[in-house]
Order: C-alpha cells, then sequence, then structure tokens
C-alpha cells in the first residue's frame, strides 16, 4: 500500500507535536507494509527532494505566502502546479493530509481525490473548526463547536452593538470583497487590530462573519472530498457533526507513543513520597498563552509558605513576549524553576524526575500526548478540565482534572498532593499501560484498509495477500 502523508511543512526544520509525531509513526506503518512519502510545502519558489530517515520527503514551492484566511485555502497557492505534477506522478492508493491552512488545505485534498486517490483528513488542532483558534466561547468556557456567525463574530470581538441581521449579512458576502472593505474601512475608521496575531491583516467586524462562513464551508468540502476525517479525541467528532458532518465519515484515531515508554511503564518502580518533601510539579510544553504556564505560576505563588512544592518548567520556545511576561511574575520565587528546553531524548529523564506532571491548556486540545507519556513513566497528570486532557485523565484516578482559568482551584490541587502523600500514591497506583504507537499504527492501517474498501473497483487498490496477513 503506497501512501502520501502530506503537512505544512516538514524536518529538517523547526517542528510541532504534528511533525513529530508523524516521523515517529511512519517507520511503524513501513513494518506493518504502509510504504509513505511527505509531502510538505517550503517558502521557496523552487521543488526540494531529499530523504530524511528514511522516508522521501518532496518539499513543494509556495509563493507567494498566501494569507492565512480562509485558513484551509480554497483557492491554489502561487507554485501549485509544482504539486500537482509531483502528486500525479506518484500513483499512491492514499491521500493523507495532517493539516488544514493555505498551504496544505482544500485544493491539495481534492486534487488527491480527482486522481482517484482514497483519501483522509486528520483534524489536530481546533482551527478548522474555530475562528478564534481555540474552541474557548468569549475565551472563557469550552464551546459546543457550532459554527453560526452571529455567535462566532461576537465571540472574536465584533461589537454586539451590531445587530444579528447585519452580521448575517456581512457573512454572505465573499470573502475576497470583504477582505477590500474591511481594509478600506480600517484606514477611514482605525479599526483595532485582530484578536489574534495569526488572523488575517483584514480581520474585522467587516470581514470576520465572511470568514466564520468560509470556515463552515471549507468542513463542507473537506467533507466532500476526504473519504475519512480523522479526529483523535471525541469532542473533535462532536463538534464536526454539529455543523452536519456525516457521522460515517469520521473515524476515531486515538494517539500512541513510542514503545519505549510503554516499556519505561513496566520498569518504573513506584517509591512512596516521604513527609515534607517538596512535590515536584513539571511542566514540559511551549511558551504560548494558550499552554497555561501563567495559571500554575499564579497558584504555586498564591500557596503558604507551609506547602512544600516545586514547579519546574521545562518551555520550547514560542512566544518571547508571554515568556518575558512570565518569568517577571516569578520572580526569585526559589519554588519555580525555569529549567531548559528538553531534547525529545532527554524527555524520559526529565518525567521520572516528576512527581506530578502538569497541563494547564487554555484552549482544547485534541490530543495531548504529553499525558501518555506522562502516565507511561508513572506519574500522575493534573490537567485543565477540557477537551482532549479531559478524555484522557480519569479525576480521582490518575490525576486530578481542574477548572482551566481558575488559579485557587489549581492551588488547591497542588496543596492536596503535597500535603497527602497518600493520596499522591494512591494516583501513581491508578495509572494503566499507555496505548502504543504500535496500536495506533495498526488502526491506520484498518482506517486505510476501510477507505479502499469503498473504492469504485476502478480505481480500488488490490489489497494483496501480504497485506491482510499484517497482525492488526
Amino acid at each position: 500500500m503506497k501512501t502520501i502523508q502530506a503537512v505544512a511543512r516538514y524536518f529538517p526544520e523547526s517542528c510541532g507535536g504534528i511533525h513529530i509525531h508523524l516521523s515517529e509513526i511512519l517507520p511503524v506503518l513501513e513494518a506493518m507494509g504502509v510504504e509513505s512519502k511527505i509531502a510538505a510545502s517550503q517558502d521557496d519558489p523552487k521543488e526540494n527532494f531529499y530523504t530524511y530517515n528514511g522516508v522521501e520527503v518532496y518539499r513543494y514551492p509556495v509563493s507567494p505566502t498566501p494569507k492565512p484566511e480562509p485558513n484551509h485555502g480554497p483557492s491554489p497557492h502561487g507554485g501549485f502546479e509544482h504539486f500537482a505534477r509531483w502528486l500525479k506522478a506518484q500513483k499512491a492508493d492514499i491521500y493523507h493530509q495532517h493539516q488544514w491552512t493555505p498551504k496544505c488545505g482544500l485544493p491539495h485534498l481534492r486534487l488527491a481525490k480527482e486522481l482517484g486517490m482514497g483519501t483522509a483528513v486528520s483534524v489536530r488542532l481546533p482551527q478548522p473548526i474555530c475562528q478564534r483558534q481555540t474552541l474557548m466561547l468569549d475565551g472563557k468556557e469550552a464551546c459546543d463547536g457550532k459554527i453560526d456567525p452571529v455567535r462566532c463574530s461576537y465571540c472574536c470581538g465584533v461589537s454586539r452593538s451590531i445587530p444579528p441581521s447585519v452580521i448575517e449579512t456581512l457573512s454572505r458576502i465573499p470573502v475576497p470583497a470583504s477582505q477590500i472593505a474591511g481594509g478600506l474601512m480600517r484606514r477611514l475608521s482605525k479599526t483595532p487590530a485582530p484578536i489574534s496575531a495569526s488572523a488575517d491583516a483584514f480581520l474585522s467586524p467587516f470581514t470576520t462573519p465572511a470568514y466564520v462562513a468560509a470556515r463552515l464551508e471549507g468542513l463542507q468540502e473537506m467533507a466532500k472530498f476526504a473519504d475519512r476525517i480523522v479526529v483523535m479525541s471525541e469532542w473533535v467528532g462532536k463538534a464536526l457533526t454539529i455543523n452536519g458532518i456525516p457521522k460515517e465519515k469520521l473515524f476515531l484515531l486515538r494517539h500512541g507513543i513510542a514503545e519505549s515508554f510503554a516499556e519505561a511503564y513496566k520498569q518504573t518502580v513506584l517509591q512512596p513520597k516521604k513527609p515534607g518533601e517538596p512535590l515536584r510539579v513539571g511542566f514540559l510544553g511551549r511558551w504560548d498563552q494558550t499552554k497555561g504556564i501563567h495559571i500554575i505560576v499564579e497558584a504555586v505563588k498564591s500557596l503558604p509558605p507551609n506547602v512544600p512544592i516545586e514547579l519546574i518548567i521545562h518551555g520550547v520556545a514560542s512566544n518571547e513576549e508571554y515568556r518575558e511576561q512570565v518569568l517577571s511574575r516569578i520572580g526569585d520565587d526559589p519554588r519555580i524553576r525555569v529549567a531548559k528546553q528538553l531534547k525529545r531524548s532527554e524527555l524520559g529523564s526529565a518525567l521520572s524526575g516528576f512527581d506530578v506532571l502538569t497541563v494547564p491548556s487554555q484552549w482544547l486540545e485534541t490530543g495531548p500526548v504529553v499525558v501518555l507519556e506522562g502516565h507511561a513513566y508513572r506519574v500522575p497528570v493534573v490537567g485543565s478540565n477540557l477537551g482532549g486532557i479531559a478524555e484522557k485523565v480519569k479525576h480521582g484516578v490518575d490525576g486530578l482534572l481542574v477548572p482551566a482559568s481558575d488559579v485557587k482551584a489549581w492551588a488547591d490541587a497542588f496543596a492536596k498532593l503535597a500535603l497527602e502523600p497518600d493520596f499522591l500514591d494512591k494516583l501513581r497506583q491508578g495509572i494503566q499501560p499507555v496505548r502504543t504507537i504500535s496500536m495506533e499504527a495498526a488502526d491506520s492501517v484498518t482506517l486505510y484498509q476501510s477507505i479502499l474498501a469503498e473504492q469504485p473497483e476502478s480505481a480500488a487498490y488490490e489489497l494483496s495477500a501480504s497485506l491482510q496477513l499484517q497482525p492488526l
């Protein structure tokens, strides 16, 4: 079985969790009879071909850089013809797209479908559904994901003094026209800047409704050209179905982690916590507002001196302004230590040094994998009671779920764990063996087989006897 795995960028560039996870699962898929090539964009007018970790990588040019909205890139970007020519030559069975951006979006998926390939799109972020990009209604509570031009526009900062009927009308204006109108009105009225730095420069009360409508249209187009839409959490599936995506299109494919983590679970020996010994609370993640480092910093700083605790932050460079703000707030507090950014190979050592792993995300995560990694080292997780975190952490069994932005609730959770060693040990004992990447890969093969089984006979891939015998 031959597959194309498409992403917006790839190694050796600086990459995120999507790309790291993809690089880890491809060798496992290869062992199961699934051959893969990477197709990834690059901000360059020329193509590039190379091999990374034994996998062929094709970098197609994107020039000039397209605007970030609408986020699914309804029109082909500059240089798309190179991608089209390359994809036509591949004769692949499956095209699996892992991002939904102007550089890796609707035109790419549509072409793969037109070429007769089986198609899948993974929704790995709230971005394809949410104009705010967090799935947090008014920035305060989890949203059901229903795309509504009026509600979503108000959530994104459009004044509630603008009547719903006006917003509905604005939502029906084509995006290019709304961008022109928005730019003109911004120059005339000095409209405030967008709520998100990643939003289009023309985002305003005049363009937001059109962008919201374009998001819904993008999901509908995704469902039209994707044989399967892959979700990593149940909440994503619910958010898609509430927007009219057929349930039969959805495939739940939960994350797994490297087999080495499963070995760590077997080898980790639980040591009872000594009374009075500081509770070592770890954080692993990006320096970004959505990751909530500021929340746990405030929680620790609010604790009285008699609560023995140490917060260790291993942050990944992302938002330097946010990092400086958090560092300023930490000051010289001896209970909070900002440690180095970890290499992937150092992750296990860091986890084994934590008593608790904290995941204070302020948005709806589709994963995150770090919960599994913590559990692999028998480390209970204290996480935000949101999205994928709430689906992975069993409250009071293998961790605690806390209201995302409630500093007092976070402080109370830390205090309980620091002052009640027996409760901490109970949570450790409640951690079950983790899902591995081999399990995820086997489910991926099932996904691909189910897609190919539905293809028209003229385009369908004949499953070889050897592949059918692969252990699932």
